[in-house]
Protein backbone atom coordinates (compact mmCIF):
# COMPACT_ATOMS: atom_id res chain seq x y z
CA UNK A 1 0.00 0.00 0.00
CA UNK A 2 2.88 2.61 -0.88
CA UNK A 3 2.29 5.92 -1.06
CA UNK A 4 -0.62 5.66 2.07
CA UNK A 5 -0.12 7.24 5.40
CA UNK A 6 -0.67 4.73 8.28
CA UNK A 7 -3.92 4.36 9.97
CA UNK A 8 -3.99 7.51 12.42
CA UNK A 9 -5.06 7.98 15.88
CA UNK A 10 -6.06 11.69 16.12
CA UNK A 11 -7.32 11.90 19.83
CA UNK A 12 -6.76 10.84 23.35
CA UNK A 13 -9.37 7.92 23.04
CA UNK A 14 -6.29 5.43 21.21
CA UNK A 15 -7.51 2.67 22.75
CA UNK A 16 -11.06 2.94 21.94
CA UNK A 17 -9.67 4.55 18.47
CA UNK A 18 -7.25 1.77 17.71
CA UNK A 19 -9.88 -1.07 18.77
CA UNK A 20 -12.42 0.25 16.00
CA UNK A 21 -9.68 0.81 13.43
CA UNK A 22 -8.89 -3.05 14.27
CA UNK A 23 -12.63 -3.73 13.56
CA UNK A 24 -12.56 -2.03 10.50
CA UNK A 25 -9.54 -3.53 8.70
CA UNK A 26 -10.50 -7.11 9.76
CA UNK A 27 -13.24 -5.64 7.55
CA UNK A 28 -11.07 -4.72 4.62
CA UNK A 29 -11.16 -0.80 5.47
CA UNK A 30 -8.47 0.09 6.52
CA UNK A 31 -9.17 3.50 8.26
CA UNK A 32 -8.74 6.89 10.15
CA UNK A 33 -10.61 7.20 13.37
CA UNK A 34 -10.98 9.97 15.77
CA UNK A 35 -13.48 10.19 18.82
CA UNK A 36 -14.45 13.34 19.83
CA UNK A 37 -17.78 13.89 22.58
CA UNK A 38 -20.48 11.81 20.91
CA UNK A 39 -19.00 11.65 17.21
CA UNK A 40 -16.92 9.20 15.90
CA UNK A 41 -15.10 10.70 12.69
CA UNK A 42 -14.02 7.61 10.20
CA UNK A 43 -11.71 8.31 7.10
CA UNK A 44 -11.60 5.63 4.67
CA UNK A 45 -8.80 5.37 1.55
CA UNK A 46 -10.82 5.95 -1.92
CA UNK A 47 -8.80 3.23 -3.21
CA UNK A 48 -10.59 1.11 -0.48
CA UNK A 49 -14.12 3.07 -1.13
CA UNK A 50 -14.43 5.09 -4.10
CA UNK A 51 -17.69 5.68 -3.50
CA UNK A 52 -19.45 6.03 -0.47
CA UNK A 53 -21.66 3.29 -0.79
CA UNK A 54 -21.54 0.28 0.08
CA UNK A 55 -18.64 1.40 2.17
CA UNK A 56 -20.71 3.38 4.56
CA UNK A 57 -23.52 1.22 4.89
CA UNK A 58 -20.44 -1.70 5.66
CA UNK A 59 -19.92 0.77 8.88
CA UNK A 60 -23.05 0.89 9.64
CA UNK A 61 -24.09 -2.41 10.15
CA UNK A 62 -20.63 -3.08 11.86
CA UNK A 63 -21.13 -0.59 14.38
CA UNK A 64 -24.83 -1.89 14.92
CA UNK A 65 -23.66 -5.43 15.81
CA UNK A 66 -20.91 -4.24 18.14
CA UNK A 67 -20.89 -3.72 21.91
CA UNK A 68 -20.52 -0.10 22.23
CA UNK A 69 -20.89 0.25 25.42
CA UNK A 70 -18.38 -1.62 26.52
CA UNK A 71 -16.21 0.03 24.18
CA UNK A 72 -17.07 2.94 26.01
CA UNK A 73 -19.11 4.59 23.19
CA UNK A 74 -22.15 4.36 25.00
CA UNK A 75 -23.22 7.74 24.11
CA UNK A 76 -21.58 7.75 20.73
CA UNK A 77 -24.82 9.75 18.89
CA UNK A 78 -23.28 10.47 15.47
CA UNK A 79 -21.08 8.93 12.86
CA UNK A 80 -18.98 11.09 10.20
CA UNK A 81 -17.20 9.03 6.80
CA UNK A 82 -14.45 10.80 4.90
CA UNK A 83 -13.54 9.61 1.76
CA UNK A 84 -9.50 10.26 1.92
CA UNK A 85 -7.28 10.64 -1.32
CA UNK A 86 -4.44 12.12 1.21
CA UNK A 87 -4.47 12.59 5.06
CA UNK A 88 -7.15 15.29 5.64
CA UNK A 89 -7.94 15.64 1.91
CA UNK A 90 -11.62 14.42 1.34
CA UNK A 91 -13.39 13.21 -2.13
CA UNK A 92 -16.69 12.26 -0.70
CA UNK A 93 -17.98 12.56 2.80
CA UNK A 94 -21.41 11.05 4.47
CA UNK A 95 -22.50 11.23 8.16
CA UNK A 96 -25.52 9.05 10.01
CA UNK A 97 -26.87 8.71 13.59
CA UNK A 98 -25.84 5.70 15.01
CA UNK A 99 -29.12 3.65 17.35
CA UNK A 100 -27.13 0.11 18.27
CA UNK A 101 -30.75 -0.68 19.89
CA UNK A 102 -33.79 1.15 18.54
CA UNK A 103 -37.48 0.87 20.11
CA UNK A 104 -38.22 -1.33 17.15
CA UNK A 105 -35.85 -4.16 18.25
CA UNK A 106 -37.13 -4.70 21.40
CA UNK A 107 -40.78 -4.58 20.10
CA UNK A 108 -41.71 -8.10 19.52
CA UNK A 109 -45.02 -6.85 17.18
CA UNK A 110 -42.92 -4.81 15.40
CA UNK A 111 -41.92 -5.73 11.46
CA UNK A 112 -38.57 -4.07 11.34
CA UNK A 113 -37.27 -5.38 14.53
CA UNK A 114 -34.19 -6.95 13.04
CA UNK A 115 -33.72 -9.54 15.65
CA UNK A 116 -37.73 -10.74 14.87
CA UNK A 117 -36.78 -10.81 10.61
CA UNK A 118 -33.38 -12.29 11.27
CA UNK A 119 -33.09 -14.28 14.92
CA UNK A 120 -36.06 -15.08 16.09
CA UNK A 121 -38.04 -16.58 12.58
CA UNK A 122 -35.41 -19.18 12.61
CA UNK A 123 -35.67 -20.03 16.20
CA UNK A 124 -39.55 -20.22 15.40
CA UNK A 125 -38.75 -22.80 12.96
CA UNK A 126 -36.21 -24.88 15.19
CA UNK A 127 -39.04 -25.10 17.94
CA UNK A 128 -41.69 -26.35 15.80
CA UNK A 129 -39.32 -29.06 14.39
CA UNK A 130 -37.91 -30.40 17.76
CA UNK A 131 -41.78 -30.28 19.05
CA UNK A 132 -41.94 -32.39 15.68
CA UNK A 133 -39.15 -34.70 16.19
CA UNK A 134 -39.99 -35.26 19.90
CA UNK A 135 -42.36 -38.24 20.42
CA UNK A 136 -44.61 -37.35 22.89
CA UNK A 137 -45.07 -34.01 21.47
CA UNK A 138 -45.42 -35.29 18.26
CA UNK A 139 -48.47 -37.08 19.24
CA UNK A 140 -49.68 -34.69 21.63
CA UNK A 141 -50.18 -32.21 18.67
CA UNK A 142 -51.23 -34.27 15.82
CA UNK A 143 -53.99 -32.26 15.64
CA UNK A 144 -52.19 -29.27 14.39
CA UNK A 145 -51.41 -31.37 11.64
CA UNK A 146 -54.70 -32.66 11.26
CA UNK A 147 -55.73 -29.19 10.89
CA UNK A 148 -53.64 -28.08 8.65
CA UNK A 149 -54.85 -30.85 6.44
CA UNK A 150 -58.51 -30.75 6.58
CA UNK A 151 -58.05 -27.15 5.80
CA UNK A 152 -56.14 -28.12 2.73
CA UNK A 153 -58.98 -29.92 1.52
CA UNK A 154 -61.25 -27.50 2.52
CA UNK A 155 -59.84 -23.99 1.19
CA UNK A 156 -59.76 -25.94 -2.18
CA UNK A 157 -63.27 -26.49 -2.37
CA UNK A 158 -63.85 -22.84 -1.65
CA UNK A 159 -61.78 -21.32 -4.14
CA UNK A 160 -63.42 -23.40 -6.13
CA UNK A 161 -67.12 -22.55 -4.99
CA UNK A 162 -68.20 -25.17 -2.98
CA UNK A 163 -69.26 -25.44 0.18
CA UNK A 164 -66.64 -27.38 2.83
CA UNK A 165 -66.70 -28.05 6.48
CA UNK A 166 -63.19 -28.91 8.16
CA UNK A 167 -63.64 -31.09 10.60
CA UNK A 168 -60.99 -31.57 13.62
CA UNK A 169 -61.73 -34.82 13.71
CA UNK A 170 -60.12 -35.93 10.17
CA UNK A 171 -62.59 -35.32 7.92
CA UNK A 172 -63.99 -32.63 5.94
CA UNK A 173 -67.37 -32.89 3.68
CA UNK A 174 -67.34 -31.43 0.48
CA UNK A 175 -70.48 -30.34 -1.80
CA UNK A 176 -69.10 -31.18 -5.08
CA UNK A 177 -71.56 -28.58 -6.89
CA UNK A 178 -70.75 -24.63 -7.62
CA UNK A 179 -72.47 -22.80 -4.74
CA UNK A 180 -72.78 -18.70 -5.91
CA UNK A 181 -72.98 -18.00 -2.10
CA UNK A 182 -69.95 -19.85 -1.14
CA UNK A 183 -68.55 -17.90 -4.52
CA UNK A 184 -69.41 -14.42 -2.81
CA UNK A 185 -68.74 -14.92 0.66
CA UNK A 186 -65.21 -15.77 -0.61
CA UNK A 187 -65.10 -12.75 -2.52
CA UNK A 188 -66.28 -10.47 -0.32
CA UNK A 189 -63.68 -11.64 2.75
CA UNK A 190 -60.76 -11.20 0.16
CA UNK A 191 -62.38 -7.82 -0.70
CA UNK A 192 -62.32 -6.48 2.70
CA UNK A 193 -58.60 -7.92 3.51
CA UNK A 194 -57.97 -5.63 -0.17
CA UNK A 195 -59.87 -2.94 1.71
CA UNK A 196 -57.91 -2.84 5.08
CA UNK A 197 -54.79 -3.16 3.32
CA UNK A 198 -55.13 -0.34 1.33
CA UNK A 199 -56.68 1.92 3.99
CA UNK A 200 -53.30 1.01 5.84
CA UNK A 201 -51.33 1.19 3.38
CA UNK A 202 -50.10 -2.20 3.88
CA UNK A 203 -48.98 -4.37 0.56
CA UNK A 204 -49.05 -7.70 1.39
CA UNK A 205 -52.52 -7.73 2.14
CA UNK A 206 -53.28 -6.55 -1.11
CA UNK A 207 -51.43 -8.50 -2.98
CA UNK A 208 -52.36 -11.98 -1.80
CA UNK A 209 -56.21 -10.41 -1.58
CA UNK A 210 -55.86 -9.89 -5.37
CA UNK A 211 -53.93 -13.37 -5.83
CA UNK A 212 -56.44 -15.35 -4.63
CA UNK A 213 -59.35 -13.61 -6.27
CA UNK A 214 -57.74 -14.26 -9.53
CA UNK A 215 -57.52 -18.27 -8.49
CA UNK A 216 -60.88 -18.07 -7.07
CA UNK A 217 -62.32 -17.28 -10.46
CA UNK A 218 -60.22 -19.74 -12.41
CA UNK A 219 -60.97 -22.24 -10.20
CA UNK A 220 -64.69 -21.92 -9.91
CA UNK A 221 -65.49 -20.94 -13.12
CA UNK A 222 -62.23 -22.43 -15.40
CA UNK A 223 -61.67 -25.55 -13.91
CA UNK A 224 -62.79 -28.98 -14.84
CA UNK A 225 -65.37 -31.29 -12.45
CA UNK A 226 -62.48 -33.83 -12.73
CA UNK A 227 -59.31 -31.56 -12.27
CA UNK A 228 -61.09 -30.48 -9.17
CA UNK A 229 -61.60 -34.02 -7.66
CA UNK A 230 -58.60 -34.90 -7.85
CA UNK A 231 -56.97 -31.41 -6.29
CA UNK A 232 -59.77 -32.06 -3.69
CA UNK A 233 -58.02 -35.24 -2.98
CA UNK A 234 -54.24 -33.54 -3.39
CA UNK A 235 -55.08 -30.67 -1.44
CA UNK A 236 -54.94 -32.48 1.43
CA UNK A 237 -50.68 -32.97 1.98
CA UNK A 238 -50.69 -30.41 -0.90
CA UNK A 239 -52.10 -27.48 2.15
CA UNK A 240 -49.71 -29.28 4.95
CA UNK A 241 -46.95 -27.86 2.17
CA UNK A 242 -48.53 -24.65 0.58
CA UNK A 243 -51.23 -23.36 3.71
CA UNK A 244 -48.04 -23.94 6.16
CA UNK A 245 -45.41 -22.37 3.59
CA UNK A 246 -47.36 -19.30 3.35
CA UNK A 247 -48.24 -18.93 6.86
CA UNK A 248 -44.24 -18.84 7.47
CA UNK A 249 -43.50 -16.07 4.87
CA UNK A 250 -46.15 -14.53 5.78
CA UNK A 251 -44.45 -13.62 8.86
CA UNK A 252 -42.46 -11.19 7.54
CA UNK A 253 -45.19 -9.15 6.07
CA UNK A 254 -47.85 -7.04 8.10
CA UNK A 255 -51.61 -7.70 7.53
CA UNK A 256 -54.26 -5.08 8.57
CA UNK A 257 -54.43 -4.01 12.55
CA UNK A 258 -57.45 -6.02 13.21
CA UNK A 259 -55.54 -9.52 13.22
CA UNK A 260 -52.58 -8.25 15.37
CA UNK A 261 -50.32 -10.44 13.14
CA UNK A 262 -47.56 -8.91 14.80
CA UNK A 263 -47.92 -11.17 17.81
CA UNK A 264 -49.85 -14.15 16.70
CA UNK A 265 -47.12 -14.76 13.70
CA UNK A 266 -45.03 -16.00 16.71
CA UNK A 267 -47.25 -19.17 17.84
CA UNK A 268 -48.16 -19.64 14.20
CA UNK A 269 -45.05 -20.16 12.60
CA UNK A 270 -44.22 -22.70 14.99
CA UNK A 271 -47.24 -24.91 14.41
CA UNK A 272 -46.78 -24.61 10.56
CA UNK A 273 -43.05 -25.39 10.36
CA UNK A 274 -44.45 -28.36 13.39
CA UNK A 275 -46.40 -29.54 10.28
CA UNK A 276 -44.64 -28.17 7.48
CA UNK A 277 -40.73 -30.51 8.10
CA UNK A 278 -42.88 -33.14 9.49
CA UNK A 279 -44.36 -33.52 6.32
CA UNK A 280 -41.43 -32.86 4.34
CA UNK A 281 -39.46 -35.26 6.09
CA UNK A 282 -41.82 -37.90 5.72
CA UNK A 283 -42.07 -37.97 2.03
CA UNK A 284 -38.09 -37.11 1.89
CA UNK A 285 -38.18 -41.21 4.02
CA UNK A 286 -40.83 -42.52 1.12
CA UNK A 287 -38.65 -41.19 -1.69
CA UNK A 288 -35.84 -42.81 0.23
CA UNK A 289 -37.79 -46.34 0.32
CA UNK A 290 -37.52 -46.04 3.98
CA UNK A 291 -41.77 -45.30 4.91
CA UNK A 292 -44.29 -46.55 2.63
CA UNK A 293 -46.95 -43.66 0.98
CA UNK A 294 -49.82 -42.95 2.98
CA UNK A 295 -52.52 -44.85 1.89
CA UNK A 296 -56.21 -45.26 3.70
CA UNK A 297 -57.47 -42.53 6.01
CA UNK A 298 -57.73 -42.19 10.12
CA UNK A 299 -61.03 -43.98 9.80
CA UNK A 300 -60.11 -46.97 7.63
CA UNK A 301 -61.39 -47.56 3.85
CA UNK A 302 -59.46 -45.57 0.75
CA UNK A 303 -57.97 -41.93 1.34
CA UNK A 304 -56.62 -39.37 -0.47
CA UNK A 305 -53.86 -41.31 -2.15
CA UNK A 306 -55.96 -44.48 -3.15
CA UNK A 307 -58.31 -41.55 -4.60
CA UNK A 308 -55.36 -40.63 -6.38
CA UNK A 309 -54.23 -43.80 -7.29
CA UNK A 310 -57.04 -45.70 -8.52
CA UNK A 311 -59.57 -42.60 -9.53
CA UNK A 312 -57.40 -40.37 -11.15
CA UNK A 313 -54.66 -42.93 -12.74
CA UNK A 314 -51.51 -41.46 -10.71
CA UNK A 315 -48.66 -44.23 -10.62
CA UNK A 316 -47.03 -44.51 -7.06
CA UNK A 317 -44.17 -42.55 -8.27
CA UNK A 318 -45.84 -39.57 -9.53
CA UNK A 319 -47.23 -39.15 -6.35
CA UNK A 320 -44.25 -39.40 -4.61
CA UNK A 321 -42.04 -36.76 -6.96
CA UNK A 322 -44.72 -34.30 -6.95
CA UNK A 323 -45.26 -33.96 -3.42
CA UNK A 324 -41.73 -34.43 -3.21
CA UNK A 325 -41.47 -31.78 -5.60
CA UNK A 326 -43.69 -29.17 -3.96
CA UNK A 327 -42.46 -29.43 -0.34
CA UNK A 328 -38.85 -28.44 -2.29
CA UNK A 329 -40.53 -25.45 -3.69
CA UNK A 330 -41.95 -24.04 -0.73
CA UNK A 331 -38.67 -25.10 1.03
CA UNK A 332 -37.28 -22.85 -1.74
CA UNK A 333 -39.70 -20.23 -1.28
CA UNK A 334 -39.05 -20.01 2.47
CA UNK A 335 -35.48 -19.92 2.59
CA UNK A 336 -35.51 -17.26 -0.10
CA UNK A 337 -37.40 -15.01 1.68
CA UNK A 338 -35.54 -15.25 4.85
CA UNK A 339 -31.72 -14.66 3.00
CA UNK A 340 -33.45 -11.81 1.02
CA UNK A 341 -34.26 -10.09 4.81
CA UNK A 342 -31.22 -11.08 5.77
CA UNK A 343 -29.59 -9.02 3.11
CA UNK A 344 -31.79 -6.49 3.27
CA UNK A 345 -31.73 -5.98 7.48
CA UNK A 346 -27.75 -6.82 7.46
CA UNK A 347 -26.09 -5.96 4.11
CA UNK A 348 -23.00 -4.27 5.34
CA UNK A 349 -22.13 -6.85 8.66
CA UNK A 350 -22.71 -9.85 6.06
CA UNK A 351 -19.78 -7.89 4.06
CA UNK A 352 -17.88 -7.76 6.56
CA UNK A 353 -17.89 -11.18 7.56
CA UNK A 354 -17.05 -12.21 4.06
CA UNK A 355 -13.77 -10.29 3.73
CA UNK A 356 -12.83 -11.49 7.05
CA UNK A 357 -13.06 -14.86 5.57
CA UNK A 358 -11.44 -14.23 2.51
CA UNK A 359 -8.92 -12.39 4.40
CA UNK A 360 -7.96 -15.44 6.91
CA UNK A 361 -8.87 -17.87 3.51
Amino acid sequence: MSGRPDNAINDANGAIAQSLIDQFARAGLPAQVSIRGDQLHIGLWTADAPTPEPATQTLRQLLQHLDLAALGLSNLSRVHVYGLTAPKQAAWRREFAIAPLTAADTDLAAFDNRFSAVVYFPLALLLGILLKAFGPFGILLRGIDIWFHEFGHAVVAWMAGRRAIPLPIGFTPVNPERSLVVYGCVLTLLGLLFWAGQREQKRWPQVLAGSLAVVQFAMTWLMSANTFDWLLYFGGIGGEFLICALLMVSYYFPFPAYFQWGLYRYPVVVGAAFTFFGSLWNWRQVRRGLQDIPWGSMWGGDGDMEQLAYGHGWSQQRIIDTYNALGTICLSAIVAVYVHQLVTRHRGWLVAQWRQFVVRG
